[in-house]
């Protein structure tokens, strides 16, 4: 009897690697899984010629296949059900749920946030930022969104993996908006320039002799439905060729959410970073911003510490916060995933 050892990512993959090398007449000896995948040790009987003779094959039984045994796709732990009470809680628009629940239904996974990862991936866009960018980043959007302490958080990020940063605010209007960003500047060691202007602005970039790894530009915010105020922003960004990206808050209407979206994308935006989870319970917002045609999902902030920083937006990450629902207990609202 020959004996191997196979060890591939998924069930399904391992027996493939069994049936290919190993053929139908294989006998599974031991299935070990973790962390790391699926390991399986198959058996076959040693044959000296590869011309069966008759009497065997009338005699031959073929062992019971595996799949008889064995299901190739996971054991699912959610049903129809779980899949409705996430998309009804976040009241998700038509469309979109249907597409999701497309997705879904094609999708073999174990678990509820790992199943709609999948999905999430196929509907909407990710893009995480970096801490090293070519361009100036511009974060913009309407007030009060968290533009500051996402520069903050961009700068502590950066500083913490050893890159250069030059900081800069055209948000000198807003009471406290200049101070507030020169105090987390402080802490971090850092200098704040100010430009009140587009060519003020340009000058303050030109005239740094040592580029850095990262500038980034804190502006005031703007009214996505006053022309004025989006003509002054472009201004701005084009003044230093910058990058702009949108910050964008959770527990937006999503029709809103996607409009502003689509704002802010006609004026060189192709990213955005969702801000203030912590305080929004429903995410159908930052889904729609994210459909193909608006802008992709860069960042996530939880927390309005700098301290707890962005997180990276990629489909896992944003899955586990989709499915983890509020829920009762002990007297105070939880957060906890449907499986």
């Amino acid at each position: 009897m020959r004996l191997k050892t196979f060890h591939e990512k998924t069930m399904k993959q391992v027996m493939e690697a069994v049936r290919n090398e190993m053929g139908a007449d294989a006998i599974i000896v031991q299935i070990e899984e973790n962390e790391g995948g699926v390991r399986v040790t198959a058996a076959i009987e040693a044959i000296a010629s590869s011309r069966v003779p008759e009497a065997l094959q009338q005699t031959y039984e073929t062992p019971v296949s595996f799949e008889a045994s064995y299901p190739l796709t996971p054991t699912k732990e959610y049903d129809s059900a779980d899949i409705a009470a996430v998309i009804n809680h976040h009241g998700l628009p038509f469309e979109t749920a249907e597409h999701l629940k497309t997705a879904l239904n094609a999708i073999e996974k174990s678990s509820l946030s790992s199943a709609f990862a999948d999905a999430l991936d196929t509907t909407i866009r990710f893009n995480p930022l970096t801490d090293v960018a070519t361009r100036p980043i511009m974060l913009v959007g309407p007030p009060g969104v968290g533009k500051t302490i996402t520069t903050a958080k961009l700068t502590a990020d950066a500083l913490l993996h050893e890159r250069s940063v030059h900081i800069i605010t055209t948000d000198t209007i807003k009471a406290g908006g200049l101070q507030q960003l020169d105090h987390f500047a402080q802490l971090m060691k850092q200098t704040v320039s100010t430009a009140d202007t587009p060519e003020e602005l340009a000058a303050i970039v030109r005239a740094r002799t040592t580029p850095a790894d990262l500038t980034l530009i804190d502006t005031s915010g703007t009214n996505p439905f006053d022309m004025e105020e989006l003509k002054l922003l472009l201004g701005m960004i084009q003044a230093i060729d910058a990058e702009p990206v949108l910050v964008l808050p959770a527990g937006l209407d999503p029709l809103d959410a996607q409009e502003i979206a689509g704002i802010f994308a006609r004026l060189g935006c192709r990213r955005f970073i969702a801000t203030k989870l912590d305080a929004a319970r429903r995410y159908a917002g930052l889904v729609m911003a994210a459909r193909p045609g608006y802008l992709a999902m860069a960042g996530i902030s939880r927390s309005p510490y700098v301290a707890e920083g962005l997180e990276p937006a990629t489909p896992v990450n944003f899955a586990k916060l989709l499915t983890s629902l509020p829920r009762r207990g002990d007297g105070a609202t939880k957060q906890e995933p449907l499986s």
